[in-house]
């Protein structure tokens, strides 16, 4: 994997001070209240266009904490959208308020919540494999933003192709969680990574196939697990 240019003194982070905690979630909240669309759409607007440097600029920019968190909601409702309708078309209409439910509605809120223990994963692996400390709070909105690649998974209801949406979905997701990473963390070289960040999704896949197989509620590729 090509190294990526991000050991400049513009990117470099202080080692993370658990005792800030307080101060980095007072300023998560200043993040949200400060909220302008406009970023939101201009951030969206350049990603999905392939500038992939609006990871490490989110990732130095506290204000852009709203922004970073609705890019990466708008990629997990598409999703949704795509698994609900496919399970639609795949009942051939029989079953629309039950997905609508487990799939729309409660697999949104799973992934959402599975994507969060993700990135915590990701940040303590990374912190306690190789002694490289991260701000939380930047790691953060480097993969939410990194999330809002998962729009083109609405395509999970095309039938035959599907699952290879899925699966391709998901693998562009972890490719770009290392790009992400990389942005907020410039001290991580490729391998540190790459190995926090496949520690932190084998988490996020554990947790979403445990949900979808007890509890019948997934979103994503996961519609394909449910009972």
């Amino acid at each position: 994997m090509a190294q990526l240019p991000t050991h400049d003194d513009a990117f470099r982070q202080r080692p993370y001070d658990p005792r800030q905690a307080g101060r980095h979630w007072y300023s998560f909240a200043n993040g949200l209240r400060s909220f302008d669309w406009r970023r939101a759409f201009q951030l969206y607007r350049r990603l999905l266009t392939g500038d992939l440097s609006v990871m490490r600029e989110v990732a130095l920019r506290p204000a852009d904490n709203a922004a970073s968190l609705i890019i990466m909601l708008l990629g997990l409702l598409s999703t949704g959208v795509g698994g609900w309708l496919y399970v639609v078309i795949d009942s051939r209409g029989a079953e629309i308020a039950g997905p609508a439910l487990n799939v729309l509605l409660l697999g949104s809120i799973a992934l959402f919540g599975a994507m969060a223990i993700w990135i915590s994963v990701s940040w303590h692996a990374l912190r306690s494999l190789f002694d490289v400390s991260v701000d939380p709070m930047s790691l953060m909105r480097a993969f939410a933003v990194s999330g809002g690649f998962a729009i083109w998974q609405f395509w999970l209801f095309a039938g035959p192709v599907s699952f290879a949406v899925g699966l391709v979905g998901t693998l562009v997701s972890v490719v770009f969680a290392v790009i992400a990473l990389r942005a907020a963390a410039p001290e991580a070289d490729d391998r540190a990574a790459l190995i926090s960040v496949g520690i932190g999704f084998a988490a996020y896949a554990l947790t979403m196939s445990i949900i979808a197989h007890l509890a019948g509620v997934g979103s994503g590729i996961f519609v394909h697990a449910l009972n």
